[in-house]
């Protein structure tokens, strides 16, 4: 009777033993995850999201930060994954819109895991506390049974600080790179006359680091001068992962009044992060001897009467087809218009609040001069439409609450077309038009996203 009893125990412990076994990995819910390693394999979900910040912290304002998403399923990837974006939930981080993703397979405790990595760069824009906010993926993996299932996972994030350099106060005028160049130029001799232009030139560039940081040129404006600056150029390559960033500037500067005549210099802080060391880059003042402007030529008194005979046909001639130019240039002004308004009435007419913002932002950068605050609410200033704030305001709201109600784009449209009359009313004439390239090396860069809005900077 014993030797019965003890064998039914025996055979019922492997049953109980069984009853305790979890569910295998594609019945269980998956869920939020650990960022810094996978789950092991006998408790595998059937998704798993790494998140991985390079470097952890802490980081210098303007440093590069590499945040590299790692998706992780047992079985197959049933469709191309939508990453999500990389957003702060405290402090303000500049997200660059390029990323790379690399397939790959990985083994974790006896389990083979098919592998994407996407790796995307940012760039703190302000000192103080910066926390990632947490990273939902939503993904259709390969099941047990071969056929497509959903599943999601969570990343959480570690928290890094940002901080200025030692001896740093303007961050508006530092270089985080650890490489940097700065050169610049002039076309034209040192003693102009009155009413010639002098152009100087601008060139930086940098390693690890994006265009849109590089600060502009600080050229002022001096007294007894008129400034004309060209869009600033900003060019950003990637090879094999290294950013390569490159801002280029123009301005002319005609004088008014003969004399002596100093154009302004300035400097900029470059810091390379590898050795903590800061040094100042400068551009040097550039002292002109403006002369007088030259005497026009006179006629002699020898034709007058014969010159009477043609003067009032030929002006007469001439005042029409004057008249003809100015109408043939009123109309050209008004069907060419740039690309980024294009761009911005497009996103307007489709009401595209996404699109209107990055619009937004190219559209304002070209019109505002270097060296100036570079904000929505300065240009609105300089072209005494204050309609302008207000519909970015409008435009930020809607972004704000997440597509909610309808955004119309017509006011903010109107808004920016009042900015470009008054400013062309306020421009002067130079009569020089700038062509495109006629074989250009790259495509036009997207903008980055920021994470708060453009104008609250």
């Amino acid at each position: 009777m014993m030797r019965r009893v003890g064998l039914l125990l025996i055979l019922a412990i492997p049953a109980q033993a069984q009853d305790r076994t979890p569910d295998p990995p594609w019945r269980q819910r998956s869920g939020q995850v650990p960022s810094d390693r996978p789950i092991p394999a006998q408790n595998a979900a059937p998704f798993v999201l790494r998140v991985v910040v390079s470097p952890e912290g802490p980081v210098w304002v303007g440093q590069r930060i590499t945040v590299t998403l790692t998706a992780m399923t047992p079985v197959r990837f049933a469709a191309p994954p939508a990453w999500p974006d990389v957003t702060a939930s405290t402090g303000r981080l500049l997200v660059l819109p390029e990323a790379s993703t690399v397939p790959g397979s990985e083994r974790v405790d006896g389990q083979t895991y098919s592998v994407l990595q996407h790796t995307v760069s940012a760039f703190a824009a302000a000192p103080g506390p910066l926390v990632i906010a947490p990273i939902v993926m939503a993904v259709r993996v390969g099941g047990p049974d071969g056929q497509a299932m959903a599943a999601e996972a969570t990343a959480e994030v570690r928290p890094i600080t940002a901080r200025l350099p030692p001896g740093v106060e303007d961050a508006a005028r530092l270089v985080v790179a650890p490489a940097f160049r700065m050169t610049a130029g002039v076309e034209g001799g040192e003693q102009p006359r009155v009413g010639e232009a002098v152009v100087r030139t601008l060139r930086m560039e940098a390693e690890d680091t994006a265009a849109m940081l590089l600060p502009p040129g600080a050229w002022g404006e001096p007294e007894g001068v008129r400034t004309y600056p060209d869009p600033p150029v900003l060019q950003d390559r990637s090879d094999r992962g290294n950013l390569h960033a490159l801002r280029s500037e123009r301005v002319a500067f005609v004088p008014q009044r003969p004399g002596k005549l100093e154009l302004p210099g300035f400097s900029v802080t470059w810091f390379e992060p590898r050795s903590g060391r800061a040094r100042e880059v400068r551009v040097e003042p550039l002292q002109l001897d403006v002369l007088p402007a030259a005497a026009g030529g006179g006629t002699t008194a020898a034709e007058p009467k014969r010159r009477e005979r043609w003067l009032l046909p030929a002006g007469t001639g001439a005042a029409a087809a004057l008249a003809g130019l100015l109408l043939w240039s009123w109309r050209r002004r008004r069907l060419a218009r740039p690309a980024p308004f294009r761009a911005l009435a497009a996103a307007c007419r489709t009401r595209d609040p996404k699109a209107a913002l990055r619009a937004l932002y190219h559209w304002a950068d070209g019109l505002l001069p270097p060296g100036s605050e570079r904000t929505i609410a300065a240009l609105a200033r300089r072209a005494e439409v204050p309609e302008l704030v207000e519909q970015a305001a409008r435009l930020d709201a809607q972004l704000a609450s997440h597509g909610a109600g309808r955004w119309e784009g017509r006011p903010l449209l109107d808004a920016a077309r009042r900015v470009e009359r008054s400013l062309h009313r306020a421009a002067p004439r130079t009569g020089r038009v700038a062509l495109p390239a006629l074989n250009p090396t790259s495509l036009p860069r997207r903008a980055p996203r920021l994470t708060q809005p453009y104008w609250l900077r």
